[in-house]
């Protein structure tokens, strides 16, 4: 928009200027004057550079510079000598010196007035799109919504290494989160594009603790790996007693619900009973392929 401006007025300045020679019965014709074209070339290449800008700041300079460009013309063409009283003319110089001062002054408050913060325009953005959806999942007292989402029901995946219990991956849900969202003190704040859900179940043979504080997942596909978060209590768990709860995996970089092809997720276990030396403690190391 900035850029079709400084060519309309470009194009509008030869129209006039050829409007202006007809009507000129002196050699002060336009079209002969180089400061003319000068003035008239600058605009349209600063139009056409500018072809695709249409922020409320990218017009408001295009228009700012154009009045500049109008007073530098009108003061290299004032072919005027003399003023009043026999004293220099100098009304057009202080006219520009004036607008350029003004300009420089209003510059900083118009430019964030015109373009708020990125910040304030992603958290407007999220805050209006989350109105108007309701798909969300529910974690440390928050709501994180999320615009696309592809569940895998797991097969197969039971784990029968240790004596004293079971571990199985029931299923994996892959989210893409919206846009802007950030999440979690220990991540730093960062942004993240998307949030892995793992359930899985724990069936004890024996008495034990299960140390899910500690589980860790690794998606080699994007290259990341990181800490969970569960809404269960893991820790105590008798013999005979399945438990089942679901791994919330935020996800940094993720283009979509299909960027993850596998993961591999780690926890520890320990039995109650020490005597048992040999099989007293166990990491569960699953790795699970997302088809």
């Amino acid at each position: 928009m900035s850029g079709l401006i400084a060519i309309i007025a470009g194009i509008a300045l030869i129209i006039y200027a050829i409007q202006h020679d007809k009507k000129s019965k002196d050699d002060s014709k336009w079209l002969k004057d180089w400061g003319f074209w000068v003035i008239t070339v600058i605009i349209l290449v600063i139009g056409i550079l500018n072809i695709g800008n249409s922020s409320p700041s990218g017009i408001f300079g295009t228009v700012m510079f154009l009045a500049l460009l109008g007073l530098l013309y009108w003061r290299i063409t004032d072919r005027s000598k003399k003023g009043l009283h026999g004293k220099p003319r100098v009304l057009h110089t202080l006219v520009t010196i004036l607008f350029v001062v003004i300009w420089l002054l209003v510059l900083g408050p118009v430019e964030n007035a015109l373009n708020p913060s990125s910040t304030d325009s992603e958290a407007k953005q999220s805050e209006s799109s989350s109105t108007d959806n309701d798909k969300y999942v529910r974690l440390d007292g928050h709501k994180i919504y999320y615009t696309a989402s592809k569940k895998y029901s797991i097969s197969g995946s039971e784990d029968t290494s240790w004596p004293a219990a079971t571990a199985d991956i029931n299923n994996v849900t892959v989210y893409k989160i919206e846009s802007g969202y950030t999440y979690g003190s220990k991540r730093g704040g960062k942004k993240v594009q998307g949030m892995v859900a793992i359930n899985v179940k724990v069936k004890a043979l024996k008495d034990i603790d299960v140390n899910m504080d500690s589980a860790t997942v690794s998606i080699p596909s994007i290259d990341e790996q990181h800490d969970i978060e569960t809404k269960e209590d893991w820790d105590d768990q008798d013999k005979g007693i399945s438990k089942s709860g679901t791994l919330y995996v935020p996800i940094y970089k993720m283009h979509s619900i299909n960027s993850i092809k596998s993961l591999r997720l780690k926890f520890d276990c320990t039995q109650q009973d020490t005597d048992d030396v040999d099989n007293y403690d166990h990491t569960y190391d699953m790795t699970i392929d997302l088809k």
